[in-house]
């Protein structure tokens, strides 16, 4: 496990490495290519489970982004990697935040429980990417999966979002960092916003949309209802 700078949480565990979904915008490809002896394999995807009960040895509880550079639920990921990393969440002692986050919610086993201290969330770049996975929600409501929060990530946001369905219960807004290929712009962050009003979803805006955003950060976290 590793100490992280993301500030909408502490830690990044990752007991799955490497991705084949191919974001132009990945930044943990680069960091596979920057430290070839940390990723034996490059960013072939790679279980590694000697690392399975880090979180174990956390003994604080704390916020922990579960497969930072991976895809716990994406297809190529196989059914035992993916259980195994279930079940060490399900059966840690400490009682830590998992945060979730994937680019295949169509992926997410939606008759098992989860329970509270685990947060799903989506990646979503674009509206397009919205349009994509809608119909994914009304097949199979990623709201009614059995977690702590239901939640989406718009980072990097690459352009306006002009839907937003109201049973995110938290949504992340962050910049597209390391290239000048798409700059963000401060109207796209105010529509996401006055969605997120609307529906009454906290917010939690990185620091890195600073210069680009004028605007204050808003930085919430949602409150996890009790069973």
């Amino acid at each position: 496990m590793n100490r992280t700078k993301i500030e909408w949480t502490s830690w990044s565990w990752n007991p799955i490495t490497g991705c084949e979904h191919g974001c132009w915008y990945c930044y943990a490809r680069k960091l596979a290519q920057r430290f070839p002896k940390n990723f034996p394999n490059g960013f072939k995807p790679t279980f590694h489970p000697e690392r399975l009960k880090e979180p174990w040895d956390l003994k604080k509880p704390s916020k922990i982004f579960v497969c930072s550079i991976s895809d716990l639920f994406a297809p190529w990921t196989p059914p035992a990697w993916t259980d195994a990393v279930l079940e060490s969440i399900r059966n840690c002692p400490i009682p830590h935040k998992f945060q979730l986050l994937t680019k295949s919610p169509e992926g997410i086993p939606t008759d098992y429980y989860f329970g509270p201290n685990v947060w799903i969330g989506v990646t979503i770049t674009t509206q397009a990417e919205m349009n994509k996975i809608f119909p994914l929600f009304q097949g199979f409501p990623l709201f009614k999966v059995k977690c702590g929060i239901h939640f989406a990530s718009f980072e990097p946001l690459l352009g306006p979002i002009s839907t937003l369905p109201a049973y995110f219960e938290w949504i992340i807004i962050g910049k597209l960092t390391g290239s000048r290929r798409v700059k963000l712009q401060a109207q796209w962050v105010d529509d996401l916003l006055k969605l997120a009003e609307d529906s009454k979803i906290p917010v939690f805006m990185k620091n890195n949309l600073k210069p680009d955003y004028p605007g204050k950060l808003i930085q919430e976290f949602p409150e996890v209802k009790a069973e």
